[in-house]
């Protein structure tokens, strides 16, 4: 790949339109393949659909790299007489999110075919209807059909996959619209740091393994068995998180903010970190003079927790890029945010080695 030629912004567009809801990140891992495959000695996908990528080290010991490639969505559970489906959900959502976003299917022929959560209008209900939540399994999703055969026809059958669906576009100066940040942002992190090591402006003695991990959303299931293959000596996680400043959280319960630089986990609900790890995290950051934040404890999980307990135990940690309103369709990303999420995770796999 000519280096001249590369975007990260326009990586990170092509990335998040991606459709890769968890264990159907096929389109996710085929852009990645095709972009990395020049910086990395080789590339295999595993049983499960994590995609592994090697760079030869000097040493014999291994440093495991992860990001997962899947987003949260939904699964075709029902369709009726008049053609409308109704769905489960795969991954964590708020309910509350569904009513009137549009939605993208995928056939089993690998087909698209498209949709919007209906609900009813306000005009037809009642005060207590308008003041009622709405459980996913309650809403519906019309297709165009007017039957259970127009449905067939478009494609339409029980187990189909499906994501929210939003066009990736900038908002603002630095600021970037789109979804499924959570966890291409950190996709795009670990793009980066192969470029980094190909182009040599970074190195370091370990061998590399770098796991674009398949279904980090519905339980953190593809980075553990993938951390059993590689044994890895040590490990670290890169994400997009909880960006939570913004009216409505208090400020003792937000996770991290944007405009405050790359996220260092100390403890979530998956792991606690050693401390050794993340003081080489903030001493990097310091050193190099980069902004950082440490995540509040306990939020949310990686795929850190899953890679930490595999085998005998594993050195692990995470580095992540604050994202406003993950794990929905319209995700928020502060450019300078991503720029030094990255410019710390060089510093950090230039350095890890010092730990093993």
């Amino acid at each position: 790949m000519n280096a001249k030629s590369f975007s990260f912004q326009e990586k990170l567009r092509e990335l998040s339109e991606a459709f890769g809801p968890s264990n159907y990140e096929d389109d996710v891992r085929a852009i990645i393949r095709q972009t990395i495959e020049p910086w990395v000695d080789d590339i295999r996908e595993d049983a499960l659909g994590n995609l592994i990528a090697r760079r030869k080290g000097k040493s014999d010991k291994r440093l495991m790299l992860d990001a997962h490639t899947d987003e949260i969505g939904v699964m075709v559970r029902h369709i009726d007489s008049r053609g409308f489906i109704r769905f489960a959900t795969i991954g964590g959502w708020d309910d509350r999110i569904f009513p009137a976003h549009r939605v993208k299917f995928q056939s089993r022929t690998g087909q698209f075919y498209h949709g919007v959560v209906g609900m009813a209008p306000p005009h037809v209900l009642s005060p207590a209807q308008k003041e009622k939540g709405i459980p996913a399994e309650d809403y519906f999703v019309d297709i165009g059909a007017n039957s259970a055969e127009e449905a067939d026809e478009l494609g339409a059958a029980i187990g189909d996959p499906g994501v929210l669906e939003y066009p990736f576009r900038q908002m603002a100066p630095n600021i970037f619209n789109g979804k499924a940040f959570d966890d291409r942002v950190g996709c795009l992190t670990l793009i980066g740091i192969l470029k980094a090591l190909a182009k040599g402006e970074i190195e370091t003695p370990l061998e590399i393994y770098a796991n674009f991990a398949t279904s980090e959303e519905v339980g953190l299931r593809g980075a553990g068995p993938a951390a059993f293959g590689i044994d890895p000596q040590v490990a670290i996680a890169f994400e997009g998180t909880i960006g939570s400043d913004f009216p409505g959280v208090p400020e003792e319960k937000r996770p991290c903010a944007q405009r405050k630089g790359p996220v260092i986990t100390v403890a979530d609900k998956s792991v606690l970190v050693p401390r050794r790890m993340v003081q080489l995290m903030t001493d990097c950051a310091q050193q190099a003079n980069l902004p950082y934040q440490i995540k509040m404890p306990t939020y949310g999980g990686t795929n850190a927790g899953a890679i930490h307990g595999s085998r005998a135990g594993i050195l692990s940690g995470c580095i992540a890029c604050p994202c406003r309103y993950i794990h929905s369709p319209n995700t928020t990303l502060y450019w300078p945010d991503f720029e030094n999420t990255l410019a710390l995770s060089k510093l950090v796999v230039s350095r890890v080695h010092t730990l093993v």
